[in-house]
């Protein structure tokens, strides 16, 4: 009977023991999850507010290297197109004197009559004026009146289709002067006389 009593008494002694290690334990798990929670907090703030702005940055920059990469080839193309169009418009550029003054992009009445002049005394026929009327948007003519020998008047109408000068020759007459001594043909010559107007001009 005095062995259970004691034996009641050790036991009254110890079991707050256990419930204070009990209690302790419970205070660890609970420690440890708050320190498991505030360490996923922590990594979930650095995450967010650190490594986020830093890949968007690192996400920002490569799109920015990635545009200027194909902005870069298209400039290269275009460089190498302006190129090209610079080549190209060289050699153009040498044949348009000649073109220009084949079918120039306006009248250029002085041109036509310097021309109908010069070849006109290379043969020695003249005349007093010239006279042009406009036809249409893209030819304008005169007409050549005058007296001389046959050949030099063959030779002319020659020269003037062969001239740099874009020229039409419908119909031309000759016919022999009215003082048989004289040895003189008259010279009737409509010149039509040709020009490229551009649309935007017209």
């Amino acid at each position: 009977m005095i062995f259970n009593l004691n034996t009641s008494k050790i036991s009254s002694q110890i079991n707050p023991l256990f419930v204070y290690l009990q209690k302790q334990k419970e205070n660890q798990k609970v420690t440890k999850l708050v320190e498991i929670g505030a360490t996923f907090f922590l990594i979930s703030f650095f995450i967010f507010f650190a490594i986020k702005p830093t890949f968007l940055t690192i996400s920002s920059l490569l799109g920015d290297i990635k545009s200027k990469e194909i902005l870069s080839k298209e400039l290269k193309t275009k460089i190498n197109d302006v190129i090209i169009a610079q080549d190209l418009f060289s050699q153009v550029q040498e044949r348009y004197y000649l073109v220009e003054s084949s079918l120039p992009t306006n009248p250029r009445f002085s041109q036509a009559t310097s021309q109908i002049l010069s070849s006109s005394q290379n043969h020695q026929i003249f005349f007093n004026k010239i006279d042009f009327l406009m036809e249409d948007s893209n030819s304008f003519s005169t007409n050549i009146s005058t007296t001389s020998s046959y050949l030099p008047a063959i030779s002319l109408v020659s020269e003037l289709l062969q001239s740099r000068r874009l020229m039409a020759i419908d119909n031309f007459t000759f016919s022999l002067s009215k003082n048989i001594q004289d040895q003189r043909i008259n010279i009737n010559l409509p010149l039509k006389i040709y020009y490229w107007q551009n649309d935007a001009e017209k």
